[in-house]
């Protein structure tokens, strides 16, 4: 039987890059419900692709490993309440996603609502006025998994992140986009996708790898044309090029620093993306790759910033505070990073510091 009729039936078999994805879930939320939950009193996860809630073999589906890490969280006594909200279009997996929901422990604060079978495409306004109920401030997290990218056109998307406390966490699917972005009758699928034509400048990229990245940066641009911040997540196959990115669209900083310390947990090297054979394996070298960051800094000299506005831009770039502190002080060995502020201190690069740049030319004496 092959791939496209096994997901034919109720329950298929997982493979090894779902399980990658879930990891990513789990990871994510791991970070997003403490925030979320010990500071409000009620927030929603809609999981809109919701499926089954099992594979064949055994394995959770996404709502299950959603309600799993709600309940094993080690601060779950402090939470408030979590609506998980579960769409799914076809009947007899509601039924089957009931049936594995209602073997999970009960608490009263996670309310789960599972929907009548339904389209996404055609429910979407009304989930949006059930995950957020009569408080629009209500923050909600949209996990947006399909099983074809004709599923999600943009608009769909950008309308589960309009409000200021709205996430979308999204299936994009990069090696499709490879595979058939320079046929004819394809570019009005791709503008629908992407709600513009931000993906036109990938398809010029050569070689799968570098084309599926170039497309998950183009899908990050469609986002921050919608005033939302980005960061995406490659789900190999082997080491080969990404099957699909998974794409997280949000409007506050916090997002990403939920988001970038899940990327750097599963590659510890780039950050950028893993397959079943490579996550959280550890880098040979013990040291993250910060190459675009490093030079990025490099093209400050001749001013001066201090650690917030480096750390916010580390942070919309992918990288974690660590790896900030490692390119500044590959830097300062160059002499062209110094600390101004403070004086003396008992680490290098403390918050709350400043650091002025300088060309690497800048001192030098003519003879």
């Amino acid at each position: 039987m092959s791939r496209k009729d096994e997901l034919r039936e109720t329950v298929w078999p997982s493979d090894a890059h779902t399980q990658v994805k879930h990891l990513v879930y789990r990871h994510y939320l791991q970070c997003w419900m403490p925030k979320i939950l010990q500071k409000f009193r009620e927030a929603t996860i809609v999981d809109a692709f919701a499926g089954p809630g099992v594979y064949k073999d055994g394995a959770p589906g996404s709502s299950v490993v959603i309600a799993r890490t709600f309940l094993e969280h080690t601060y779950r006594s402090r939470f408030g309440v979590l609506n998980l909200v579960c769409l799914e279009e076809r009947a007899d997996r509601v039924e089957e996603l009931r049936r594995q929901l209602d073997k999970l422990p009960r608490d009263p604060r996670l309310r789960i609502r599972i929907q009548s079978p339904g389209a996404f495409a055609d429910e979407q306004p009304r989930l949006t006025a059930i995950a957020h109920g009569p408080d629009q401030q209500r923050p909600v997290l949209w996990i947006v998994d399909p099983f074809d990218l004709k599923s999600i056109p943009y608009e769909l998307v950008r309308a589960c992140a309009m409000r200021p406390r709205d996430e979308v966490l999204v299936t994009l699917f990069t090696e499709e986009l490879h595979r058939f972005c320079e046929k004819a009758s394809y570019d009005q699928t791709m503008n629908r996708y992407f709600g513009g034509h931000e993906w036109a400048d990938a398809v010029p990229v050569r070689g799968a790898s570098s084309r599926t990245r170039a497309f998950a940066d183009a899908y990050g641009r469609a986002l921050s044309r919608s005033r939302l911040l980005s960061g995406h997540f490659a789900v190999r196959v082997h080491n080969r090029a990404a099957r699909y990115h998974l794409v997280l669209g949000t409007h506050h900083e916090a997002g990403l620093k939920c988001w970038n310390p899940v990327k750097w947990k599963l590659d510890a090297y780039t950050g950028e993306g893993a397959s079943a054979a490579s996550v959280g394996q550890p880098d040979l070298f013990g040291e993250a790759y910060v190459g675009p960051l490093e030079k990025y800094l490099r093209g400050l000299a001749g001013r001066e910033l201090s650690w917030t506005e480096l750390a916010a831009t580390a942070t919309k770039m992918g990288h974690l505070e660590k790896h900030l502190r490692h390119a500044l002080t590959q830097l300062a060995e160059e002499g062209v990073a110094i600390r101004t502020h403070p004086v003396a201190a008992s680490t290098m690069w403390p918050t709350g510091s400043r650091v002025r740049f300088y060309d690497s030319l800048d001192g030098e004496t003519e003879l």
